[in-house]
C-alpha cells in the first residue's frame, strides 16, 4: 500500500508541476504561488475537520516548520521555472530532493549501500545533462541554481513531515499549508503589487496547481504512516520530473533536446537505485 500511495503521490506532483511551468509563464511566479497554497489551505482546512486525530504539540511544531520549507521551496521553484525551463529544473530539483532524505538517514546512523551511492552519483551527473542549454544565458543558470537550492528545501521538508504520528489526523497538514500561504503572501506582497493572478485564468490554473501539490502532501504522509520508510517513499516522489515533462512533451509537443531526455532517463534510474538500495 505504501508503494501506491507514492507512485499516486508521484502523479499528483507531476500534474502538478506540469500546469505550474506554464503558469509562470504567464504571470509573476510569486502570485502563482500564493494561489496555489491558498487553495492548499482550503483543502486542508476541510481535511482537517473530516479526518479527525489526536495530534501531539510535537506533530503541530513540525507541520508549522514543513509550512516554512513548504512556502520557500515552491517560491524558489516556481521563480526557477518562471527563468528557466520545466525540463532542466524539475529535474534538478527532484534528485537533490531525493538525496536530501538520504543524507538525513546516513546521519541519524542508517548507512546507504552501494545501490544509493551510485543512484546519488548517477543524479548528479544527470542534472548537469538535463540542465545544460548551449544557447543558455545568466537566467538558464541562475534558475539551475534556483533548482539546487530548492530540491535542497523540499528534502528538509520530507524530513520533517516524516516527524508527524500516524494519529495525528489532518490538523498538521492544514497548520502545515497555512504557515506556508503566510511566507507565500509575505514575499508575494513585498515584492508585487499584487497577491494572486490578476487574470481569472491564471488563478484558476494557480488554485488548480494547489489541489495536485495538496494531494501529494497527504499521499506522502498516508505513504509514511503506512509503513514506508521515509528514504524509499522520498525517492519514489521524487519521480515527478518525469511526469511533469512527458506531459508537456505529449500534451504540448514541448521539444525535447536529446541530452535532456538522457538526463532525465538517467535522473530517474538513479531515483529507481537508491529507492532499491
Amino acid at each position: 500500500m505504501a508503494i501506491l500511495l507514492a507512485i499516486l503521490c508521484t502523479l499528483s506532483i507531476g500534474a502538478g508541476e506540469h500546469l505550474a511551468a506554464g503558469a509562470t509563464k504567464s504571470t509573476r511566479s510569486h502570485e502563482i504561488t500564493s494561489g496555489m497554497l491558498a487553495s492548499g489551505a482550503l483543502l486542508t482546512g476541510a481535511l482537517a475537520l473530516a479526518w479527525r486525530g489526536d495530534p501531539t504539540t510535537h506533530d503541530l511544531v513540525f507541520g508549522a516548520l514543513a509550512g516554512v520549507a513548504n512556502g520557500v521551496g515552491i517560491l524558489l521553484l516556481y521563480l526557477a521555472y518562471s527563468r528557466g525551463s520545466l525540463r532542466s529544473a524539475a529535474p534538478t530539483a527532484g534528485v537533490v530532493m531525493s538525496a536530501v532524505p538520504v543524507l538525513w538517514n546516513l546521519t541519524v546512523g542508517s548507512v546507504p549501500g552501494l545501490l544509493v551511492w551510485v543512484g546519488i552519483g548517477l543524479g548528479l551527473t544527470a542534472i548537469g545533462f538535463t540542465s545544460y542549454q548551449p544557447d543558455g544565458g545568466e537566467d538558464d543558470q541562475f534558475a539551475a541554481n534556483l533548482a539546487i537550492v530548492a530540491g535542497v528545501v523540499f528534502g528538509i521538508l520530507l524530513i520533517l513531515l516524516g516527524e508527524i504520528g500516524s494519529d495525528a489526523g489532518g490538523s498538521p497538514l492544514f497548520v502545515q499549508r497555512t504557515v506556508g500561504l503566510v511566507v507565500a503572501v509575505s514575499v508575494t506582497r513585498l515584492t508585487g503589487p499584487r497577491i494572486l493572478p490578476a487574470t481569472w485564468a491564471d488563478r484558476r490554473a494557480s488554485f488548480i496547481v494547489g489541489l495536485f501539490a495538496t494531494g501529494a502532501v497527504i499521499l506522502f504522509v498516508l505513504a509514511i504512516q503506512a509503513g514506508g520508510s521515509l528514504a524509499v517513499v522520498s525517492v519514489m516522489g521524487s519521480q515527478y520530473p518525469a511526469v511533469a515533462v512527458l506531459l508537456g512533451v505529449m500534451l504540448h509537443r514541448q521539444p525535447l533536446r536529446w541530452w535532456q531526455g538522457v538526463g532525465l532517463a538517467m535522473a530517474s534510474l538513479a531515483v529507481a537505485l537508491i529507492a532499491i538500495g
